[in-house]
């Protein structure tokens, strides 16, 4: 039940934590700067977009000796653009902003929050996009929905596009993962907007 977890988990806990979490996988935070001369192309622009809203998800989980049983919640926005000017949409990569929420002020002696993003692409693929270890108590620290604090880009080949957004968390305790009972992960079906 905690294999694939577990093995993920020790791969995140090896990492260094600094300010409280840790960023495992590579994005760039923010959004690029848009300029006046961009927006006419940008009109005409073929794309394929996606976005949608997780929502605050609360888990619960007993932790182990020194834990006890523990809560916190997380939830994440998507937004995933697929465009090319002179392609239609069947450019090979997407770009996809995701924001990434957190309520960890239930962790205490040393229990830590592990929270991995992915994204479900429509050929059935997976593909993991942020990674985090939260090691500090904090009530909702994490970046505030709808502002891209993450963007990173998604091979995506041919007419293949983003279809759904998946957050996945457990509280890890000495380095043994501990996930909701009741499911530890939340999967949003993106909302589709077309021009092709």
């Amino acid at each position: 039940m905690h294999a694939q977890p577990a093995r993920i988990a020790g791969r995140i806990l090896a990492a260094v934590v600094v300010g409280g979490t840790a960023v495992l996988m590579a994005a760039s935070p923010g959004h690029a700067a848009t300029t006046a001369a961009a927006q006419p192309a940008a009109a005409k622009a073929k794309y394929i977009e996606a976005s949608g809203y997780t929502g605050k998800e609360v888990h619960a989980t007993w932790a182990g000796p020194g834990v006890g049983v523990i809560a916190w919640t997380v939830g994440s926005d998507f937004v995933a653009t697929k465009t090319n000017d002179y392609r239609s949409c069947s450019t090979n990569w997407t770009g996809v902003d995701v924001d990434v929420s957190w309520n960890s002020e239930s962790l205490h002696n040393g229990a830590k929050l592990a929270i991995l993003v992915s994204v479900k692409l429509s050929n059935g693929k997976s593909r993991g996009i942020v990674a985090l270890v939260v090691s500090k108590a904090a009530n909702w620290p994490g970046h505030p929905a709808f502002g891209g604090e993450y963007r990173v880009q998604v091979y995506t080949p041919g007419n293949v596009h983003v279809v759904q957004g998946h957050i996945e968390s457990w509280i890890s305790n000495g380095g043994i993962p501990y996930t909701d009972p009741s499911g530890s992960g939340d999967t949003i079906t993106l909302k589709q907007f077309r021009r092709c």
